[in-house]
């Protein structure tokens, strides 16, 4: 029996586009490791609409999964871990794209070590409850229109009208007290280690409480919030990992030196994703702003 599931969400409102770059990537670098592909159709109805990815995949072995496009990415993962009975998953997100050979071998190697339960591409030590403390510091020394325009621009940058209303519903429900970050979310450092690319136990998946996933702010809380995926991990007394290119692996408090997320120029980066590749197009000036929203004083940009 394969002991490892690869599970690739394939979401049909991103286009054709990033999946082609990820399975461009998948056929480029070997593994390293015998694994499955599953691929989630997140967003098909009756799994119509795939004739041009059934084209490209028809030489590519895998399994399919079909789910209607609400949960966000967490929600497809949990109910492939349901479906299949593999030993590990790695879950690669919609933008998820390979730049390494062995890529597999190395999250395996670090996943199977004794006290780990949690590996994957990239972490993080943002904080949402700190974010809020900065962002209410800096409007409160600006005028009403500029906070009115602050407000209205960050409602504005969501990518489609659905990211639009759920801002806008954020910024409302915030401002009338009903949700408070410090309430769901550690303060920095806040240790955890992002979803677009990261490798777990069954058994330790199956343990793990995600609740529903309706609004992005769950998807948040699942991955950086108080009970979120790399905290209920660590309360079973288990690390997360963050695993490099080069194979290397770094323990929470050593994230910031793996030059994997938003730091230097990314050069020790396993799997890229939509994040990383912004980061890497950005100007100096946004890189620092960058690698100070992750990092903060620990921050090191290009």
């Amino acid at each position: 029996m394969v002991e490892i599931a690869v599970v690739h969400l394939v979401r049909r409102k991103n286009g054709l586009a990033p999946f082609e770059r990820f399975l461009a990537s998948y056929r480029e670098y070997p593994a390293g490791v015998p694994h499955d592909l599953v691929l989630v159709f997140k967003g098909f109805p009756f799994g119509h609409g795939t004739r041009t990815y059934d084209r490209l995949l028809a030489d590519v072995p895998h399994s399919r999964m079909y789910l209607a496009d609400y949960g966000l990415d967490l929600r497809p993962y949990f109910k492939a871990v349901e479906r299949f009975d593999h030993l590990f998953f790695c879950f690669l997100n919609s933008f998820s794209r390979i730049l390494d050979v062995d890529w597999l071998a190395k999250l395996h190697r670090w996943m199977t070590q004794e006290g780990v339960g949690l590996v994957g591409a990239t972490g993080s030590y943002e904080s949402f409850s700190s974010g809020r403390a900065e962002r209410s510091n800096m409007l409160a020394g600006v005028g009403l229109m500029e906070r009115l325009h602050w407000r209205l621009g960050h409602m504005l940058s969501g990518s489609g009208p659905r990211a639009m209303v759920q801002h806008a519903a954020g910024w409302m429900v915030e401002a009338l007290g009903l949700k408070d970050p410090r309430q769901n979310f550690p303060s920095f450092p806040n240790f955890h280690i992002r979803t677009n690319a990261f490798m777990a136990p069954r058994k330790m998946l199956l343990q793990i409480r995600s609740g529903p996933m309706w609004f992005k702010f769950s998807a948040y809380a699942l991955e950086s919030g108080q009970n979120g995926l790399t905290r209920q991990v660590m309360r079973h007394g288990l690390k997360p990992l963050v695993v490099a290119r080069s194979g290397e692996s770094f323990e929470k408090e050593q994230w910031h030196l793996s030059n994997t997320f938003r730091q230097s120029l990314q050069e020790n980066l396993l799997i890229a994703d939509n994040q990383t590749d912004v980061y890497g197009a950005s100007t100096a000036a946004e890189r620092a702003v960058l690698a100070h929203q992750t990092w903060h004083e620990f921050a090191r940009p290009a």
